[in-house]
């Protein structure tokens, strides 16, 4: 089965979701939730996380957190590992507690760490198990709220620079969150590879950063590319170099342009042959096939072209 990529890096944010076991209950009581949160407490002193929003859901939990080391998969794995070992004990069961690895999304935290935050307290409210986010005991949101103590390892301090100050806090959050009971955030629509949360700009700065080997056949073919440029970046690059438009580059028949962008989608993005054949206009795989191996004999032997792909590796890295 397929694995989702994991991105780590230190100081990276991630919304983190995991489910129980055939979406089975994770938590049968409150004994269970107190104890949960103890191993949270727990898990950020000895990884480093930093966690600063969280729910728990009847078989599945969110958190927002920010690592200080590139050891998520570590935390994670103690994290539920912990919990689900003390929980079988408790109730005398065996096997899996949790289904499927925990998911977790690299957050671009200036353009959605406001949303998320709303977002995650939010779940008990969109479920109809309360009708306003103070109602539930099993969130951050209270102790955010100024509604009771905030736990030693809650992290309250990296919200507040998203919410105007500290002069104004909390007041503003609970603003922002309350406007949220009414009106939908399409806030997924930002979800890029099913592992980035940003804008494309963003994507494009952390490819830079990310290596991943193509070779990695247990990871999502989306998200083995996730590190590599997209088509319609490749496209748009080629076009400003060669002075043109995407469209001209479609309709150009064996045009210079559409051969280097054919090219640049098989050895930089890393493109499935199809996914290239519809963003360059093209009738077949083969065609795209035909064009590769054309514009590596032509690198051979001319110079200039070998220049401008180069200038275009580095325009789309």
């Amino acid at each position: 089965m397929a694995r989702a990529l994991r991105i780590e890096q230190p100081g990276a944010t991630y919304h983190i979701t995991s489910r129980g076991n055939r979406r089975q209950r994770i938590f049968d009581d409150d004994h269970d939730r107190e104890r949960f949160l103890a191993f949270l407490g727990e898990v950020s002193e000895r990884y480093g996380f930093v966690i600063s929003v969280y729910v728990l859901m009847t078989n599945h939990f969110h958190l927002v957190l920010k690592t200080t080391d590139a050891n998520l998969s570590r935390g994670m794995k103690w994290l539920n590992g912990a919990y689900a070992a003390w929980y079988n004990r408790r109730h005398g069961r065996v096997g899996h507690l949790f289904g499927e690895r925990y998911k977790g999304i690299h957050v671009q935290t200036e353009e959605y760490m406001r949303r998320l935050a709303r977002y995650v307290i939010l779940n008990p409210v969109r479920a109809g198990m309360v009708a306003r986010p103070e109602e539930y005991r099993w969130s951050s949101y209270r102790a955010t709220a100024g509604l009771e103590v905030v736990p030693d390892w809650l992290e309250l301090d990296e919200l507040i620079p998203y919410f105007s100050d500290a002069s104004s806090w909390p007041e503003s959050y609970v603003s922002f969150v309350d406007e949220g009971i009414s009106n939908a955030d399409p806030i997924w629509k930002g979800l890029r590879r099913r592992i980035f949360l940003g804008t494309e700009e963003w994507l494009r700065k952390m490819r830079q950063k990310v290596t991943v080997k193509w070779s990695q056949k247990d990871i999502p073919h989306d998200q083995r590319a996730a590190t590599r440029a997209s088509m319609g970046a490749i496209v748009g690059a080629v076009a400003q170099v060669f002075d043109t438009t995407r469209r001209e580059i479609r309709l150009s028949h064996g045009g210079t342009a559409r051969m280097i962008a054919a090219w640049l989608g098989v050895h930089e993005g890393r493109r499935r042959l199809r996914v290239i054949a519809q963003m360059l206009g093209l009738r077949s795989c083969s065609r795209v096939t035909q064009l590769v191996a054309e514009c590596e004999r032509r690198m051979r032997r001319d110079k200039s072209l070998r220049e401008q792909v180069a200038q275009l590796r580095t325009l789309i890295a």
